[in-house]
């Protein structure tokens, strides 16, 4: 007898249990749900992180450019000529002066700048932009902030003399840092400096606040005024100077009667008499007056090709051409003006028979002559040649050539520091230095 444990399933049997699937499509399908449900809970996830992670980069960026426009608007508003000025107005700067420039009612300076110092001005002033939330301040550069960035006695940032070297404070922050002329040992040389020196203006610190839904970006730039060449005399000339203008005026007495009377004519000259051979050629003279009623050579080497290059990115007016009528700017409105006469055919560029006001920035050679009038500063990398036949040359400020000056006929030419000054001013302030922190 078989035993029932030894029995084996019949081939009809196996075939049913083979083709009983009942309930396979419905696990299958139940997998597929929580496949499907696992994806696009995946999806949500990472588009809301990168909808998160583009919101806070777009708040970051539009913080940044609300900050930006900030430091934009001081350095338009801190050209003493802009009719919003906004600048230490003091005839001896304030040490501790300082203006907040807001553009918002949201902003508070003793909430909203991190910095904030009771001890400063702190005044305040509405921003010209209403729909771009920023806080700017605007201060003078004191010792102890180029201390911050790194300046010690063995590695200077500025010239210090001022008299005491000692390390200064946030509480007691030390001088004001000027740019201008202020090395004793160099006095035709910029740099920043503290003490008393020549002409020079106090460096500034601008700071802006940008601020966009709880985001919070700041910017800070050092920034400093324009500040035109040393004036050594009312004609200044390097290499070989020629006079032959008996019918020529050239008198360093100052027209306005602000500054000290300079020499009429100053030519550098590295040897200069009675060691050296003289760089003046005069072979008819002039009429001169001045701190001294004649021409004087002397070793101040004026980097003019430095100042047109640092002072040709201000241009208003692009000059491609010889002019021989019109005029630039007004008595009102001092303008830039810049033109590079290497490239023309032949080179060099010749004026006659306009009137100017501001800056005549010569990449190259410049021939001035009759009916040229200019109120300001002529400043001339090449070779200067003033032909003053017709209506005669005329200029009411300075005139700087950087190689050989040949005067001829009649001139009128006379120091103005007032004109120089107000050629100047509507200059853009430059970027010493920028940094920015995160928010």
């Amino acid at each position: 007898m078989t035993r029932s444990s030894d029995r084996k399933l019949s081939l009809p049997v196996i075939r049913f249990l083979r083709s009983n699937e009942n309930g396979a499509a419905l696990i299958i399908g139940l997998m597929f749900l929580a496949i499907l449900a696992l994806v696009g809970t995946t999806a949500v996830l990472l588009t809301s992180t990168d909808l998160q992670i583009g919101g806070n980069y777009k708040t970051t960026a539009q913080s940044l450019s609300a900050a930006q426009a900030g430091i934009e608007e001081a350095r338009g508003r801190l050209i003493s000529t802009a009719a919003n000025y906004v600048g230490d107005t003091a005839t001896t700067p304030n040490p501790s002066w300082s203006v907040y420039i807001m553009s918002s009612g949201s902003f508070s300076p003793s909430s909203d700048d991190p910095d904030y110092n009771s001890a400063y001005t702190n005044n305040t002033a509405a921003s010209l932009q209403s729909d771009t939330p920023y806080l700017v301040k605007i201060r003078h550069k004191r010792e102890y902030d180029a201390e911050q960035a790194g300046h010690t006695v063995g590695a200077p940032h500025y010239y210090d003399n001022d008299g005491n070297t000692s390390t200064n404070s946030e509480a007691s922050p030390g001088s004001i840092v000027y740019y201008g002329y202020g090395d004793p040992t160099n006095t035709v040389k910029l740099c920043q400096f503290t003490g008393t020196g020549g002409e020079s203006t106090p460096v500034e610190i601008i700071t802006g606040y940008g601020k966009v839904s709880g985001s919070l970006k700041i910017l800070e730039v050092e920034v400093r005024r324009p500040v035109p060449p040393p004036i050594k005399a009312a004609i200044y000339g390097k290499d070989v100077t020629k006079i032959s203008g008996a019918a020529a005026n050239i008198y360093g007495q100052d027209s306005c009667g602000v500054k000290p009377d300079l020499p009429p004519v100053y030519v550098y000259n590295s040897n200069p008499p009675p060691s050296g051979p003289s760089n003046i050629d005069e072979t008819a003279p002039a009429t001169y007056n001045g701190a001294t009623p004649y021409l004087q050579e002397g070793t101040d080497d004026i980097d003019i090709s430095g100042y047109v290059a640092n002072m040709k990115d201000s241009a208003t007016e692009i000059i491609t051409s010889d002019q021989n009528s019109g005029g630039y700017g007004s008595s009102t409105n001092y303008v830039t003006c810049y033109c590079n006469s290497t490239t023309f055919s032949p080179p060099g560029l010749d004026m006659r028979n306009l009137t100017g006001y501001g800056i005549l920035l010569v990449e190259g050679d410049l021939t001035l002559s009759g009916g040229f009038i200019w109120y300001g500063l002529v400043l001339c990398t090449g070779t200067l040649t003033l032909n003053g036949g017709g209506a005669g040359v005329n200029i009411y400020g300075a005139a700087l050539g950087n190689q050989t000056i040949d005067i001829n006929g009649g001139l009128d030419i006379r120091y103005d520091s007032c004109h120089i000054a107000n050629a100047v001013k509507g200059q853009a302030l430059k970027i010493i230095s920028w940094s920015d922190t995160l928010d």
